[in-house]
């Protein structure tokens, strides 16, 4: 239609009517670019608030599973403490249950795994870039490159292996089911238990004094104790950084508390 009333306004030698024509054309088609400009911005910055709203999501998640497993860890250790308390002063166990559930579950393991596919798809879609403050970016970045830190908190020490050949598997059946608990394979937890009904005390009296007499395991039960020592502050340096990112992340929104 504005092609015939150009060609009209030509052959009338209408030169007003022709640019007045053009201008229109022009400027329909710079709204157009607008327009469309517009909603692409707008849709990026609907999709960024969608990956921070996930990016969040994430970090709390990591946030909670650090907490976690620093205090799992932190109960393995004492466990464990108590267990070389027992071997060094054996003359005061008074309950030969509390020095084999110590011994057991001083061998517990297992880090917290980092929750990152929120910020895996948006390095591989190239939508990382709609997070346009560099040194967010930067931070995001050093905080998910730190994935090495699992070579340390997920070792698997001898003594674990050492203690679980030593005490009986029907003891260490009861320990699973009523010493110990796990959420959804996440979040582990040591839970105090009394003994079991239908182990006699001898038994338990006899094997408690094998467990605390036996240097060699003790000695590597030593090693994993200290060893505790730097997973604990791994963990708890784990969740200091996971929640300055947090902090950072909400501070770039505008975010209240």
């Amino acid at each position: 239609m504005i092609l015939a009333r150009i060609t009209t306004a030509i052959r009338e030698q209408n030169w007003f009517a022709v640019c007045l024509e053009f201008v229109i054309v022009i400027a329909g088609v710079v709204i157009g670019f607008q327009v469309t400009g517009w909603a692409d911005s707008r849709a990026e910055a609907d999709r960024a608030e969608l990956y921070f709203d996930r990016l969040v999501n994430d970090l709390e998640e990591n946030e909670q599973r650090y907490t976690d497993a620093r205090n799992f860890r932190a109960d393995v250790r004492s466990l464990g403490e108590d267990a070389l308390g027992y071997a060094a002063n054996p003359e005061t166990i008074a309950d030969p249950w509390r020095v084999v559930v110590a011994y057991f579950n001083a061998s517990q393991a297992g880090g917290a795994e980092m929750v990152s596919s929120t910020y895996s798809e948006m390095v591989a879609t190239g939508d990382f870039r709609l997070i346009d403050d560099i040194e967010l970016r930067g931070r995001l970045s050093a905080y998910y490159s730190q994935t090495g830190l699992n070579r340390i908190t997920d070792q698997l020490p001898a003594y674990r292996e050492t203690v679980r050949g030593l005490i009986p598997i029907r003891y260490q059946n009861y320990i699973w089911v009523n010493c110990y608990d796990t959420s959804l394979g996440r979040t582990q937890r040591i839970i105090d238990c009394d003994a079991p009904d239908d182990i006699a005390t001898s038994d338990l009296d006899a094997l408690a004094r094998r467990l605390v007499q036996d240097e060699a395991l003790n000695n590597e039960l030593r090693f994993w104790v200290s060893n505790q020592f730097a997973i604990l502050s791994i963990h708890e340096s784990q969740v200091v950084t996971t929640s300055l990112v947090l902090a950072e992340i909400r501070n770039f929104r505008g975010d209240a508390e």
